[in-house]
Protein backbone atom coordinates (compact mmCIF):
# COMPACT_ATOMS: atom_id res chain seq x y z
CA UNK A 1 0.00 0.00 0.00
CA UNK A 2 1.24 3.38 -0.55
CA UNK A 3 0.95 6.64 0.78
CA UNK A 4 -1.80 8.13 -1.44
CA UNK A 5 -3.57 4.63 -1.18
CA UNK A 6 -3.77 4.77 2.72
CA UNK A 7 -4.50 8.52 2.45
CA UNK A 8 -7.57 7.90 0.33
CA UNK A 9 -9.10 4.96 2.69
CA UNK A 10 -8.37 7.16 5.38
CA UNK A 11 -10.39 10.05 3.70
CA UNK A 12 -13.83 7.17 4.34
CA UNK A 13 -13.68 7.51 7.86
CA UNK A 14 -14.69 9.48 10.46
CA UNK A 15 -11.72 12.40 11.68
CA UNK A 16 -12.12 10.74 15.05
CA UNK A 17 -11.62 7.15 14.41
CA UNK A 18 -8.66 5.47 15.78
CA UNK A 19 -6.12 3.73 13.88
CA UNK A 20 -4.07 0.66 15.38
CA UNK A 21 -1.36 -1.66 14.34
CA UNK A 22 -1.25 -5.41 15.69
CA UNK A 23 -0.52 -5.69 19.14
CA UNK A 24 2.81 -7.74 20.51
CA UNK A 25 0.91 -11.41 20.63
CA UNK A 26 -2.65 -10.44 20.57
CA UNK A 27 -4.66 -7.68 20.42
CA UNK A 28 -4.05 -4.26 19.05
CA UNK A 29 -1.64 -0.80 19.95
CA UNK A 30 -2.14 2.75 19.10
CA UNK A 31 0.36 4.28 17.01
CA UNK A 32 3.29 5.64 17.77
CA UNK A 33 5.78 6.33 15.44
CA UNK A 34 5.90 6.59 11.76
CA UNK A 35 9.47 5.56 10.82
CA UNK A 36 10.85 5.94 7.04
CA UNK A 37 13.59 3.28 6.24
CA UNK A 38 14.81 1.77 3.20
CA UNK A 39 13.48 -1.65 2.14
CA UNK A 40 14.15 -4.61 -0.08
CA UNK A 41 11.15 -7.25 -1.34
CA UNK A 42 12.14 -10.54 0.91
CA UNK A 43 12.20 -13.15 -1.91
CA UNK A 44 12.97 -16.14 0.08
CA UNK A 45 10.34 -15.16 2.62
CA UNK A 46 9.02 -17.70 5.38
CA UNK A 47 5.59 -17.96 6.50
CA UNK A 48 7.07 -15.95 9.51
CA UNK A 49 9.29 -13.03 7.62
CA UNK A 50 7.60 -10.16 6.64
CA UNK A 51 7.74 -9.38 2.73
CA UNK A 52 10.17 -6.84 3.09
CA UNK A 53 13.44 -6.74 4.72
CA UNK A 54 15.02 -3.39 6.23
CA UNK A 55 18.45 -2.76 4.29
CA UNK A 56 20.64 -2.41 7.26
CA UNK A 57 19.21 -5.64 8.36
CA UNK A 58 20.54 -7.35 4.73
CA UNK A 59 23.43 -8.59 3.95
CA UNK A 60 23.35 -10.18 0.38
CA UNK A 61 23.46 -8.11 -2.68
CA UNK A 62 21.50 -7.69 -5.52
CA UNK A 63 18.84 -6.06 -4.38
CA UNK A 64 17.31 -2.40 -4.74
CA UNK A 65 16.63 -1.11 -1.78
CA UNK A 66 13.57 1.60 -1.75
CA UNK A 67 11.97 3.96 0.37
CA UNK A 68 9.18 3.18 3.01
CA UNK A 69 7.58 3.87 6.24
CA UNK A 70 7.06 2.12 9.16
CA UNK A 71 4.12 2.53 10.99
CA UNK A 72 4.83 1.18 14.14
CA UNK A 73 2.87 0.37 17.57
CA UNK A 74 3.66 0.97 21.37
CA UNK A 75 4.85 -2.70 21.77
CA UNK A 76 5.40 -3.60 18.19
CA UNK A 77 9.50 -3.68 18.65
CA UNK A 78 8.73 -7.07 21.01
CA UNK A 79 7.70 -9.05 18.48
Amino acid sequence: MTVEELMDQLKTLPPETPVLVEGYETGYDDIVELRPLKVFRYCNAQEWDGEYQAKNEYSGQGSKAVPAVAILGRRGHLR
